[in-house]
């Protein structure tokens, strides 16, 4: 079986002349009107570039604001989310038990979110209103 393709589509018996060269590059230079459109076209288990900005963007917001946390506050969140370690293990390090090292990572990610509200870049950024 042999495909050919023709630069004319045929409708309601009359011939309209598509060019395929200006189909391609619009298709070429589509861009989603927003982010939620770029997510829902996308293949799965891929993120859309447009995405991707965002995330890197985020995560340099929330690395500065950590830096106006306590140390033991940016020890944990870093702990948890980086090294992910266990609350067992969180606790011998800091000298309690896991029990209290979930309890003291609750309050560091409270401090954190508490920057971030006051930051207000991340609010801004995803038009975030509480």
């Amino acid at each position: 079986m042999t495909w050919e393709f023709s630069s004319t589509v045929s409708y309601s018996k009359k011939e309209i002349a598509v060019n395929i060269d200006d189909l391609l590059n619009l298709l070429q230079n589509y861009q989603p009107e927003n982010e939620y459109q770029a997510l829902m076209e996308a293949a799965p288990f891929q993120e859309p570039e447009q995405h991707k900005n965002l995330i890197s963007e985020a995560s340099e917001i929330v690395l500065d604001c950590m830096e106006i946390l306590l140390e033991q506050d940016k020890y944990i969140i870093l702990a948890i989310n980086y090294e992910q370690v266990s609350y067992e293990v969180l606790g011998q390090r800091l000298g309690v038990s896991a029990t209290h090292a979930w309890r003291l990572k609750q309050i560091a990610y409270k401090h954190l979110e508490e920057v971030l509200t006051i930051d207000g870049r991340i609010s801004r950024m995803f038009k975030y209103e509480r």
